[in-house]
């Protein structure tokens, strides 16, 4: 549901950096028509709803329990991480972020939906 001034936020933990494009990224068929990739269809995201531009991921090197280690460089940090610290607490660590702002997203999959904020 597109929701202006709200970002999603998931955290999971994946091998390298081209397994996060390949779960995320929209692909489009021979006739140039969108295919949403499995994170959509995971969580039920509207691609109708999702400008690719809002989306944010990384992938870590090492992971972390750390909201402001998983969240750092993010859009709106300075905002979004003491929300987050100050409403959740991670009980593991997690090396990969998704961020889609402008939707409000609450349901499951294989990446752990961790909160819905926001940034305004």
């Amino acid at each position: 549901m597109e929701k202006q001034g709200w970002v999603s936020i998931w955290l999971g933990n994946i091998n390298d950096e081209n397994s996060i494009e390949e779960h995320v990224d929209i692909t489009y068929d021979e006739d140039g028509e969108s295919v949403p990739s499995q994170f959509f269809i995971d969580f039920r995201i509207d691609m109708d709803e999702t400008d690719e531009v809002t989306i944010e991921k990384a992938v870590y090197k090492n992971s972390s329990s750390d909201f402001s280690v998983l969240l750092d460089g993010c859009s709106y940090e300075e905002i979004i991480i003491p929300k987050i610290k100050k409403n959740t607490n991670l009980k593991k660590s997690y090396n990969t972020v998704i961020l889609i702002y402008n939707n409000e997203i609450r349901s499951n999959g294989d990446f752990d939906f961790i909160a819905t904020t926001n940034y305004e």
